[in-house]
């Protein structure tokens, strides 16, 4: 019976803050043997596309934003964007609360201030610089947009509580109030969680066939909806309680090494 794993990417696949940029030949090598057992590779992330560094991994399906988009075989299954009325109200609630944001399409991002200090350092933590592509055009607007996400970035957590109490209660939100201050937000619709189950459901796999791995809180509810579900060593101590069990660290090939255990792969 075919099976199906999906994957978060920032703490899962990759560590960029331990400069581990792209995932390990030996968890490359466990996830395309898995594959050639009959069963699919999914990627779910907050992210709004596949990062170049995973392309040479033949995934076969992509949730990203979070459960705004979703992809099986390069067939889009949902594209779930911001009106232009849903970004002015969130530039005005940012602006009110001192905060900085970027906007995502799911190939392109645009930033409220392309040298803000809150923005340069999200730049840093996640994609390793903070240069931006030279033929990145400042001279973006709301209406030309699609936007499947907003990361808003803030200096304190009362700012982004303050945020938080005035964005439509409606919409998925993902709150980080200490360390990185931040919230990922997206429109009404799949979160990651019932992203992976829906597209379980579409392609008729047990629940007992599923599993999913992640370290974060925008993880937990992923880690809920499927059959078995895998804390990366390093994930936090409340993503843990939540998993069926626990891995080693990205850093130490955790994903690898339950997959040889778990599936007999060398």
């Amino acid at each position: 019976m075919t099976k199906i794993a999906f994957f978060d990417v920032d703490g899962t696949l990759i560590n960029v803050p331990h400069q581990l940029l792209k995932p390990t030949k030996r968890t490359i090598e466990a996830l395309k043997d898995f594959q050639k057992q009959g069963n699919y590779i999914v990627v779910a992330s907050a992210r709004g596309a596949m990062p170049d560094f995973l392309k040479e991994i033949p995934f076969d399906g992509f949730i990203g934003c979070d459960g705004g988009y979703i992809e099986f075989h390069q067939e889009v299954l949902l594209n779930n964007i911001f009106t232009v009325k849903e970004l002015n109200l969130q530039n005005s609630i940012y602006e009110a609360t001192n905060g900085q944001y970027i906007i995502s399409e799911r190939n392109q991002s645009y930033f409220s201030d392309m040298n803000g200090e809150l923005i340069k350092k999200h730049l840093r933590l996640y994609t390793g610089t903070d240069k931006l592509p030279d033929d990145y055009d400042d001279n973006w607007r709301f209406q030309n947009i699609k936007a499947n996400t907003v990361t808003a970035l803030f200096y304190s957590a009362k700012d982004l509580h303050e945020a938080l109490d005035m964005l439509p209660k409606e919409w998925s939100i993902n709150t980080y109030d200490t360390g990185h201050i931040r919230m990922d937000i997206h429109p009404q619709g799949y979160t990651k969680g019932t992203a992976c189950e829906y597209l379980c459901q579409k392609l008729n796999i047990p629940k007992e066939n599923t599993y999913a791995f992640g370290d974060g809180e925008n993880d937990i509810e992923m880690l809920h909806l499927v059959g078995t579900s895998i804390a990366m060593g390093n994930a936090d101590d409340e993503v843990k309680k939540h998993a069926s069990t626990v891995t080693l660290t990205v850093d130490e090939d955790g994903i690898a090494d339950f997959f040889e255990k778990e599936f007999k792969i060398k």
